[in-house]
C-alpha cells in the first residue's frame, strides 16, 4: 500500500534523540499503515519530562509526566491527522530499567502514539491486547523484536 503521509518532527533544544528523524518518520508511517491509513499529517514533538508534564496538566488534567500524549484531529477514511508529544527522558529511564535500547523504547512510544491517533485505545483488557499486538507488529516490521515483558503488558509490569 502506497502511503503519502507527512510527518513533521520537532525536537526540543535539550533533547538528544537516540534515533534519526528518518527513523521517527518510519515508525509513524509503519503504525499508520498497520491501521490502514494511506495519507495525512502527523506532528511529533520530542521533549523532556518537565514539558510533557506541563502538557499533561494543561490538556488532560493529569499532574504527572508520561511517556506519550497523542491528539487525534479527525482521522478517518484512509486519512490520519494528529500530533503527539513524546518524552525522550522517560524513554531513557524506562529503557535502563528494562535493559533494552533507548532507541527501541522511543520507537515503542512513537508507535503507541500513532496507534492512538489511528483510533486504538488501551483502557480495557481487550483494547489493550489489540494495542499491544499492533505495537508488536509495527516494531517487528521495523526489525525490532519486542522485549519479553512487552508481550504481556509492559505498562502494568513497569509500575
Amino acid at each position: 500500500m502506497e502511503v503519502d503521509l507527512r510527518v513533521e518532527v520537532v525536537i526540543d533544544g535539550p533533547v538528544q534523540p537516540p534515533i534519526e528523524v528518518a527513523t521517527i518518520r518510519a515508525v509513524v508511517i509503519a503504525a499508520a499503515r498497520d491501521q490502514g491509513f494511506r495519507w495525512g499529517e502527523v506532528g511529533v514533538r520530542l521533549t523532556d519530562d518537565a514539558t510533557i508534564h506541563r502538557v499533561n496538566v494543561d490538556h488532560l488534567g493529569h499532574d504527572y509526566p508520561t511517556d506519550v500524549i497523542s491528539f487525534d484531529y479527525g482521522s478517518g477514511q484512509g486519512r490520519i491527522e494528529g500530533e503527539m508529544i513524546v518524552s525522550a527522558e522517560t524513554a531513557e529511564r524506562q529503557a535502563v530499567d528494562l535493559h533494552w535500547p533507548v532507541a527501541h523504547e522511543l520507537m515503542l512510544y512513537l508507535a503507541h502514539g500513532t496507534l492512538h491517533i489511528a483510533g486504538l485505545d488501551d483502557q480495557g483488557a481487550a483494547d489493550r491486547e489489540r494495542m499491544r499486538a499492533a505495537e508488536r507488529r509495527v516494531l517487528r516490521s521495523l526489525g525490532v523484536e519486542p522485549i519479553s515483558t512487552f508481550a504481556a503488558d509492559p505498562r502494568e509490569e513497569r509500575a
